[in-house]
């Protein structure tokens, strides 16, 4: 074994170690914390107790939030020890009455105080064996109560945590000051007197755990307990007097089983009990103030995704007191009955088990998808009578090359209603633009094509040779693919979120793809491609309507854009409300309107001159591409020109129309300034 693979073995050891220790140490809190609420309910629930301080519990918590009250004791302490040191360690210049008076002054200020008291350490100098003067609120906390505590109980019992800890303990370390006193004769002071005395602080004293106190104030509660100090006759040791106390009350503080979480610092002290509720999966703890020193001070709600079973109970959730209480009695984890319902699918708050996903009328789905399945084979149909009858005049007038690729785009835009079958997910919300935006650029692109090569001839052929064989205008094609490629990859590549939760008028719930700035960039493209095609059949309109489809494609233009336009808006402002089963018929019929109807406006007047044997009609009822006859008077010296576009290469072939009869052999020859003669001319060459 390598030395690296030797670091790594170890490495993994000790984290693997000190997550267990992590959780153990986790669980045996939780454990110590549960065993510690039984026991808050075990005391709650006695009626008597034996007098002392010995219930108490095995906790730590965080007594940093009373540090300002412990200092009244501190404070206290070094009074007394100064009245200690200055007296010769004999305590007989304080009376009763002034230790009651300061324990007192203690509770009478408006605090977490309960209660305050001065312990003594048996001495001669005591009139009492044992003697501790202690003050309390009453139960109304109106009055404050004074007396001897150690009339009941006996604080010296080593189960006294406040006093028996701070009495054992190490103050060899302790800080001991000298002051200087000027004391007054008369009108003048006196030569200073140095006076040495210990002095106390916080850190000196001792916080005890959470107790009940059974005879004295009958409640929970924490005591801080600071030093009270005599001095040897060294001046430089002390030795232990007694202590004095401050009692804050537990009552009033309230004990939060809910999980950890940013709470105000006042409420974080017994943070030991965070995560001890019994709240199940399903619900979710909430803590509730004010029920004083007790387990069980919260409720459990339903989470998000469940409803509370009893519909007709006015409190829609758990009582924490009443499981705790339950699991106490029955002595059992099962919790069963305190669990919440969850909702239907796909709601994230419910009050029963009503439904909050749209639901798709699979009859429409299937409908929707058979009808584009006819329509494909339809395509696929008339592609192959286009593909047999190539070499037919009226077929080769719209180059079937572009035909076919018309074809397969309208294929690929019905493949779309298969995308949009299923539900919408982040993968066919990135796939379904794919389809769609191919199929329009090349089935609109390839007709757009053939409609500017006509254009381009009518419109500089008079000046010049044109050569626009149908390679040239794959080309041109491909180009346009290469640019619809790129910015399809583009729009995948740049959306993260697919995916949007829609809700209708009802309250029903469905997931719909995200109409993006990419997707309306793509719709605003293909209006410009439309009304591009629009303008060029402007411009082919004077040509001969022989064989010239500027007429159908200018309908199927219209027809995209007028139908098209209005079906996107129906779609944009009320299908989301209505639900996906209108949207996806909706997108049905755009695909008719921008698919099929364009297909048979192109295809359907070829099938139709090739089934009647439809080729020329007569020069003098010919009409334009507008649908206007014009006539011509028998004296005109012009001439009608048909246009064909030939699939093997040749450009435009002119032929001379005369008498109902097309020579096909005999090139035409016209004298419009000269120059059309030679353009036909040399097409017939090539």
């Amino acid at each position: 074994m390598s030395r690296v693979t030797l670091f790594f073995v170890i490495g993994l050891f000790f984290l693997s170690l000190d997550i267990y220790l992590q959780v153990h140490s986790y669980t045996v809190q939780r454990q110590a914390a549960r065993h510690a609420l039984d026991y808050v309910a075990e005391i709650e629930n006695l009626g008597n107790c034996s007098l002392g301080t010995g219930e108490s519990l095995e906790l730590i918590y965080d007594h940093t939030v009373w540090d300002s009250y412990a200092l009244a004791a501190v404070r206290l302490a070094n009074f007394i020890t100064k009245i200690i040191t200055t007296n010769n360690n004999s305590l007989s210049s304080l009376s009763d009455q002034v230790l009651f008076a300061l324990v007192r002054n203690n509770v009478h200020l408006k605090s977490f105080i309960f209660g305050s008291g001065i312990p003594f350490e048996p001495h001669e100098s005591l009139r009492y064996p044992l003697f501790c003067p202690y003050a309390y609120r009453n139960e109304n906390e109106t009055v404050v109560l004074t007396k001897d505590l150690a009339v009941e109980y006996n604080y010296t019992d080593p189960r006294t945590e406040y006093y028996q800890v701070l009495r054992q303990k190490d103050f060899s370390n302790i800080t001991i000051v000298t002051d200087k006193v000027y004391f007054r004769s008369g009108d003048s002071l006196l030569p200073p007197t140095e006076i040495v005395q210990p002095v106390a602080r916080l850190e000196d004293g001792h916080w005890t755990k959470p107790y009940f106190d059974c005879g004295g104030g009958n409640i929970w509660m924490v005591t801080y307990s600071s030093p009270i100090f005599g001095l040897e006759q060294d001046r430089k040791s002390v030795t232990f007097r007694g202590v004095a106390t401050i009692d804050i009350e537990l009552t009033s503080i309230d004990i939060n089983q809910c999980d950890p979480e940013e709470v105000p610092k006042r409420t974080r002290t017994f943070d030991v009990f965070r995560g001890t509720h019994l709240c199940q999966p399903s619900t979710e703890c909430e803590f509730k103030s004010g029920e004083g020193f007790r387990r069980g001070a919260y409720i459990c709600k339903c989470a998000k995704g469940y409803f509370f079973p009893d519909s007709e109970a006015k409190e829609k959730y758990f009582k924490g007191y009443d499981i705790e209480q339950h699991v106490a009695i029955n002595i059992t984890t099962s919790l069963f009955k305190y669990t919440c319902t969850r909702c239907a699918p796909g709601c994230e708050e419910c009050t029963d088990r009503s439904p909050c996903l749209f639901t798709r009328n699979v009859y429409i789905k299937v409908l929707v998808l058979v009808l584009t399945s006819f329509v494909i084979i339809l395509i696929f149909i008339a592609s192959g009578i286009i593909f047999r009858l190539k070499e037919s005049k009226a077929i080769k007038s719209g180059s079937p090359i572009f035909l076919l690729l018309m074809s397969l785009g309208g294929i690929l835009m019905c493949v779309q209603m298969f995308v949009m079958f299923p539900n919408a997910t982040e993968l066919l919300c990135m796939v379904m633009p794919w389809p769609y935006h191919l199929g329009f650029v090349l089935m609109y692109g390839a007709l757009l094509l053939k409609t500017w090569r006509i254009s381009m001839i009518f419109r500089k052929g008079q000046c010049k040779k044109v050569h626009l064989p149908d390679r040239a205008l794959l080309r041109h094609m491909a180009v346009i693919m290469a640019i619809t490629f790129g910015y399809l990859i583009a729009w995948t590549a740049a959306n993260n979120e697919l995916t949007t939760l829609k809700e209708t008028s009802s309250g029903l719930k469905f997931v719909m793809c995200i109409d993006s700035w990419w997707s309306y960039s793509a719709y605003g493209i293909e209006i410009f491609m439309l009304m591009f095609g629009v303008y060029l059949c402007f411009t082919v309109r004077k040509a001969p309507a022989t064989f010239n489809e500027s007429r159908h494609i200018t309908w199927s233009i219209y027809n995209a854009i007028l139908l098209g336009t209005f079906i996107f808006i129906v779609n944009y402002f009320t299908a989301e409300t209505v639900g996906p089963d209108l949207m996806y018929s909706l997108a049905f019929l755009n695909c008719q309107v921008v698919v099929t109807m364009t297909l048979v406006l192109i295809f359907v007047p070829k099938f139709y001159a090739v089934y009647m044997k439809i080729e020329v009609r007569r020069r003098d009822s010919l009409p334009t591409v507008t649908g206007r006859i014009k006539t011509r008077s028998s004296s005109s010296q012009h001439r009608s020109v048909a246009v064909q576009t030939m699939l093997n290469g040749q450009e435009w072939e002119g032929k001379n129309i005369r008498n109902k009869e097309i020579e096909e052999s005999e090139p035409l020859r016209l004298s419009t300034n000269g120059k059309l003669n030679d353009i036909f001319m040399n097409v017939n060459k090539m």
